[in-house]
């Protein structure tokens, strides 16, 4: 993939996201992949890696079941080789608490053949509680 199409990729990734289409979500992480909310678990229900398609699967579930987002905004995305770094900003609100919080987050993403490999996001996990 190149430059142009890794940004294609990763935009199109935002927008299941923030539309919680699974179908697409599905399609774009790799059997093999990782998703990882850094943060202490110990401090935080939110903090969490989900290993292998259907580990990631299941917490992007959870996520898109329990934060809707609004008025996702990208800030930042640069492109290394496969590596992509991307700082959005969001209106998160919180299903079951009915809070609503605009945030910023930041996540590293590693594509290998057409697929993410690994995703790792830092957000402001106090707010999860």
């Amino acid at each position: 993939m190149n430059r142009d199409e890794i940004e294609a990729f990763v935009l199109g990734l935002y927008d299941a996201r923030v539309t919680g289409d699974m179908d697409v979500l599905a399609g774009i992480f790799a059997d093999d992949a990782t998703f990882q909310i850094a943060g202490s678990p110990g401090h935080s229900l939110l903090a969490t890696v989900a290993e292998g398609h259907e580990g990631v699967m299941a917490l992007l579930q959870t996520i898109v079941d329990t934060l809707e987002l609004e008025n996702l905004t990208i800030l930042d995305l640069l492109v290394e080789d496969n590596k992509v770094a991307v700082r959005w900003r969001a209106t998160v609100h919180q299903v079951t608490s009915g809070e609503i919080h605009t945030s910023e987050l930041a996540d590293f993403i590693e594509i290998r053949n057409g697929k993410v490999v690994s995703f790792i996001e830092f957000l402001d996990t106090a707010l999860a509680g």
